[in-house]
């Protein structure tokens, strides 16, 4: 019988993955510790407890009392701001099972790496021995190269004001369609029904098409799941994040796994710049200019790079050998 481990976190990747955290979530519990039975907890100051096993919800209250009867091996708390140190409910748990942090960044003001016995980041500016660097992961058995065609240019991302997409999509009929005749396809769903609004005046299923269905622009079904995002980075000429700053950016790792060719145009503090560069087309250390621009660029100079060899590092093979040497040497 395998052991059980809890995941706590304040984002919930059902009914659908909507995020690179969400996807992390999905990832860890699939992969990361498949050797272990795993239960992740959606927890939030003030809300009522949820869990799920696998995706399906746990019946019954959730007290810190049953969850303890529960024996976990490891506790892993994700991507959480706060200690949560005067919440008993939380309290209780991390001081009671043995417990691990993941946050994008470290050192976090407000949490104090005493409260767990290891820590795990994308980056640190104060690294020590129980602190775990390593970049985003992605899921080498479903994102590999299989090119089989380049008909479109693709950006895969949560459509939202942060994101960039107005910028992408309200230029480019004039820019790059008309000359091109290569469409962009944006992949992925939206909370943001004002900023869909605005942005779907340009989606003219032309030039500029959605995977967000635009009767039902909320529908869980308007975000696609890894194997219909993989398919499409293998058809894709390019893939274009106008992000202007990305934690880590698990879509990228995704796309340049497929071989895609790949314009960013952002601040990407989760890669060593010196590693990532050589990979993608356009800027990393920060928004320059106009994104389309840079898609104009590669496609009048006839730029392709493969960046899938290179990024292979960041698979779910070699991030579970990591991390689970991290917590067993801390257990």
């Amino acid at each position: 019988m395998k052991k059980r481990a809890l995941i706590v976190g304040a984002h919930n990747p059902y009914p659908a993955v909507d995020g690179g955290i969400e996807r992390l979530l999905v990832d860890y519990q699939a992969h990361i510790f498949s050797d272990y039975d795993v239960y992740y907890l959606v927890y939030e100051s003030g809300d009522p407890a949820e869990m799920f096993h696998y995706g399906e919800p746990v019946r019954g209250k959730i007290t810190s009392a049953k969850l303890l009867k529960m024996n976990f091996e490891f506790a892993l708390f994700f991507n959480y701001n706060t200690d949560h140190r005067e919440n008993d409910f939380i309290k209780s748990l991390r001081e009671q099972i043995p417990s691990f942090c993941f946050n994008q960044d470290h050192p976090v003001r407000t949490i104090s790496d005493e409260c767990f016995r290891g820590i795990i980041t994308h980056r640190s500016s104060r690294p020590h021995k129980d602190v775990l660097v390593i970049g985003g992961s992605f899921d080498s058995r479903v994102f590999y190269k299989n090119r089989s065609g380049e008909e479109f240019i693709i950006c895969v991302a949560r459509v939202t004001p942060g994101k960039g997409q107005l910028e992408l999509a309200s230029r480019y009929r004039e820019r790059i369609y008309n000359r091109y005749k290569l469409p962009l396809y944006l992949v992925g769903g939206t909370y943001h029904l004002n900023f869909f609004r605005r942005l779907n005046k340009y989606i003219d299923n032309v030039s500029v098409h959605s995977t967000i269905d635009p009767e039902d622009p909320l529908a869980a079904t308007n975000w696609w799941d890894s194997k219909k995002i993989a398919a499409i980075c293998n058809r894709a000429r390019m893939f274009v994040m106008p992000s202007p700053k990305e934690s880590f950016c698990i879509a990228l790792v995704e796309a340049l796994a497929c071989g895609t060719t790949c314009v960013v145009n952002g601040s990407y503090r989760g890669f060593k710049s010196q590693e990532l560069r050589p990979y993608v087309y356009g800027h990393i250390d920060g928004k320059r200019g106009c994104t389309l621009d840079l898609v104009e660029e590669v496609l009048r100079r006839e730029i392709r790079m493969d960046g899938s060899e290179w990024v292979k590092k960041y698979s779910l093979i070699e991030a579970k050998k990591a991390i689970l040497q991290f917590f067993r040497e801390r257990l």
